[in-house]
């Protein structure tokens, strides 16, 4: 989990966890209720984890680009880069 989502008190499953909490507030539900509750919530978990993914599958290019460019940048000014130093 990131820094962010830490910061934020936002968890992927916390519906999931609010739902268990509430369960013994509802007696009158059936067990298919109950199920169909809890494949909707595992759904929607699994929605927000794939965009989290795709989120840093993203970011990791965006960086990884632009750091590369950074050092073509460089090389085609005259400067090396040796462990994040230049030569």
């Amino acid at each position: 989990m990131s820094d962010t989502d830490v910061t934020r008190k936002r968890h992927v499953a916390d519906p999931l966890r609010e739902y268990a909490e509430s369960t013994a507030l509802l007696p009158g539900m059936s067990i298919r209720e109950v199920m169909d509750e809890l494949q909707r919530l595992a759904d929607q978990i699994d929605r927000e984890h794939e965009r989290r993914m795709d989120q840093a599958r993203e970011d990791s290019r965006k960086h990884t680009c632009n750091y590369l460019s950074r050092i073509i940048a460089d090389y085609k000014r005259g400067k090396k880069w040796k462990r994040k130093e230049y030569e």
